[in-house]
């Protein structure tokens, strides 16, 4: 198994901390590839005579664009791995990655709360780490 870095490490909990602000730039990726600017816009053949089928364009547009591809499998993995976490790796994430009031929480802040060793807490959020890792496709 391949060991993740500092950097990587570094990289996957901003996937966690930036998970709404990664959804909001899906969309606007989105909107962006399904409204061109009219100087770039796709010709849909109705000009010539053919049939449009503007639907599948668009797919096309979404299937083909690699930022919105790669944005939407990040997203997808820390929504599914979300669900899939216990009580206290939620709590974890919750303080350390998604603070409402802009708090980041220090280890020994978070194993307080949960009564467990700042060791364990740091296990687990090194498990989390290294699934999110597999799941996106680093390792």
């Amino acid at each position: 198994m391949t060991t993740l870095t500092r950097i990587d490490i570094q990289k996957i909990e901003e996937y966690w901390m930036n998970h709404e602000a990664n959804k909001k730039q899906l969309k606007f990726r989105e909107w962006e590839l399904l409204n061109p600017h009219k100087e770039t816009e796709v010709d849909t053949g109705i000009s010539s005579g053919g049939i449009s089928n503007t639907t599948q364009q668009k797919a096309f547009l979404l299937v083909e664009d690699k930022l919105y591809q790669n944005l939407k499998h990040i997203i997808n993995v820390i929504d599914g791995m979300y669900h899939e976490l216990d009580t206290e790796t939620k709590t974890i994430v919750e303080m350390r990655y998604h603070d409402k009031e802009g708090n980041c929480y220090e280890w020994e802040e978070i194993a307080d709360k949960l009564f467990l060793s700042r060791s364990k807490v740091l296990r687990k959020r090194n498990m989390l780490i290294d699934e999110t890792a597999k799941r996106i496709g680093w390792v």
